[in-house]
């Protein structure tokens, strides 16, 4: 067998990441598989180590294997210098894990292969590229979606929130998120946003936010997308007009269920290549980290990833 890498980020699901590091690590050495770990140590540490595994290992790496949650794999992709002859495993271990959900992943999924009680399936999807126009240097990749608007600046604020530190020393980091989402409620303004697909442009006006999407899953398990398709090249954009205050969070229950689509003021198409633009610069995240701002294109990577299941 071909040695494993694994790139762990300990501190994901308040920790969960490490309990489940070391259950694997127990049935590794027990069957006495060769692999090697990493423990990553801060934000961004997994897309450096990915990209130093990847080029440094590159002529025996063949498997990379990744505990943690959705931003730890959205790194590791970031990271990676070339995905054509890598196959990699996912074990989730965060608090949302909406690409184990798109992909039905279960850490016990790794476990009966060590176990040798399954054989692994191999499935293929084809990431999100994200170029800046800013910076057209600048290519960026999602596996799950982009949002644009609202969520992207809740996201914006709990970074940013006072006081951090002391919540965090007294344990109420729970509340950092409820508290950000009601202050960017009061003070996040709607926007207009041009969408240029094949060379037509659509515009749409009072934008709280838009989704794009590829798979179901958003937020930790709403379905923003019912029924997106990662096998699919082309993705699911969801653009919401006109929710007043109320309206929104009865919209965000309805997201819950999938049962969103057909309400007033929700407009949603597929696209493979897509340019979206504002007037004002309005932020956006991947996969739940803060990527920059508007304007930026959006197109299907061009080699598919291949994902051991």
């Amino acid at each position: 067998m071909s040695q494993w890498f694994f790139i762990i980020n300990p501190a994901a699901g308040h920790r969960k990441g490490m309990r489940v590091w070391k259950s694997i690590q127990k049935e590794l050495l027990k069957r006495k598989i060769e692999h090697r770990s990493f423990l990553t140590e801060h934000p961004g540490h997994a897309e450096v180590l990915a990209r130093q595994i990847s080029t440094m290992q590159e002529y025996k790496l063949k498997r990379l294997i990744v505990i943690g949650g959705d931003g730890t794999m959205h790194e590791v992709v970031n990271g990676l210098k070339d995905v054509d002859d890598i196959e990699l495993s996912f074990v989730p271990a965060g608090a949302y894990n909406d690409f184990s959900r798109g992909f039905s992943i279960k850490k016990i999924d790794l476990i009966q292969e060590i176990r040798q009680l399954k054989r692994p399936l191999t499935r293929t999807f084809h990431l999100g590229s994200v170029n800046l126009l800013q910076d057209k240097s600048q290519v960026l990749y999602f596996l799950n979606h982009i949002g644009i608007g609202f969520d992207a600046y809740v996201n914006k604020k709990a970074l940013e929130f006072p006081f951090k530190r002391a919540i965090h020393f007294l344990r109420l980091r729970f509340l950092v998120y409820p508290l950000s989402h009601l202050y960017a409620s009061a003070t996040f303004r709607p926007f207009s946003l041009a969408c240029t697909i094949e060379g037509e442009t659509q515009e749409f006006h009072h934008v709280w936010f838009a989704v794009v999407s590829n798979h179901p899953f958003y937020g930790g398990g709403m379905k923003a997308a019912p029924l997106a398709n990662p096998r699919e090249q082309a993705f699911d954009i969801i653009i919401v007009e006109n929710l007043p205050f109320l309206k929104k969070y009865w919209f965000l229950c309805l997201m819950t269920f999938g049962k969103h689509t057909k309400m007033d003021g929700v407009t949603m198409f597929k696209a493979k290549d897509i340019l979206f633009y504002t007037k004002d610069k309005i932020p956006f995240h991947a996969d739940g980290e803060i990527m920059g701002t508007t304007p930026f294109r959006l197109a299907s990577s061009p080699s598919p990833l291949r994902i051991k299941t």
